[in-house]
């Protein structure tokens, strides 16, 4: 397990701000109205409680699956602040996304932030896929967000020698407390398993307290548009759409993430 996820109020931390990807799925139960909604690798809830709270109103349930204990905790304790409306229509599930069961099928399957990269074979892929679709209603969806492959980056690390560049990539403060977070990183691409290693060093500068300094290692797989189509297919699914980031427009070269829509045939 990577440091970070030992460490769900800094995961928070880290991603102080970002709901750029938290409104995207806001709008996705706006415009497809699913019932039942499950959250793959949901973590300390940063995207499943936006979305209980958008479905309070009409009913939806909403179920986050977390196999960290560390973060699973950390999303129980925000659930019970919740409204009562809001904590009726959220669950969490301990389970892992490669192999979790359900008795009564979702009409929508997420994956945000990523998540599916920290599947590195073919067949932790395959079978994270298809258990998506198998637990899908008929004309369900599964939703794969992944960020696009960063060519720069990889190609300084193919130099030789290698070249890793530290970078900045986090710099973020806790409006309540005043503690300040820096994240570095550090890439190198293996172009023969299509991963990266990453190598995030975090400093945490609590006040009046000395710097907490940390490194959490993160080998992940590296999607390309391409592959990810496959994917679906062969697991059961039809391509239904791209989108090239959050704010809904095709994917295109430019874009920051490649979000897939597959569709589970019928309904």
């Amino acid at each position: 397990m990577e440091t970070i996820y030992q460490r769900p109020r800094d995961y928070d931390l880290e991603h102080e701000g970002d709901d750029e990807d938290v409104a995207f799925y806001v709008r996705l139960l706006e415009q497809w109205r699913p019932r039942r909604v499950m959250e793959l690798a949901s973590g300390s809830g940063r995207v499943t409680i936006p979305l209980a709270r958008a479905a309070a109103a009409s009913g939806a349930e909403i179920v986050g699956l977390e196999r960290e204990a560390s973060m699973l905790e950390a999303a129980c304790r925000k659930r019970d602040a919740l409204r009562d409306t809001e904590r009726a229509c959220l669950s969490f599930l301990e389970a892992d996304m490669r192999d979790w069961q359900t008795t009564e099928p979702f009409d929508l399957v997420i994956a945000p932030c990523s998540s599916l990269s920290h599947l590195i074979t073919l067949d932790e892929q395959i079978a994270t896929w298809a258990c998506a679709c198998r637990s899908l209603r008929n004309g369900g969806r599964f939703v794969a967000d992944l960020t696009m492959p960063n060519l720069a980056a990889y190609a300084d690390s193919m130099q030789s020698p290698p070249r890793a560049f530290v970078e900045i990539d986090v710099d973020a403060r806790d409006p309540a407390t005043g503690t300040r977070l820096l994240r570095y990183k550090t890439t190198r691409y293996l172009p023969h398993a299509q991963r990266a290693e990453i190598r995030f060093l975090y400093d945490k500068f609590p006040e009046g307290d000395r710097v907490d300094r940390y490194v959490s290692d993160f080998d992940c797989h590296v999607y390309y548009p391409r592959e990810v189509e496959l994917l679906f297919r062969v697991t059961g699914f039809s391509m239904e759409k791209w989108f090239g980031d959050y704010a809904q427009r095709a994917l295109r070269a430019t874009s920051r993430q490649m979000i897939g829509v597959g569709r589970k045939p019928g309904g």
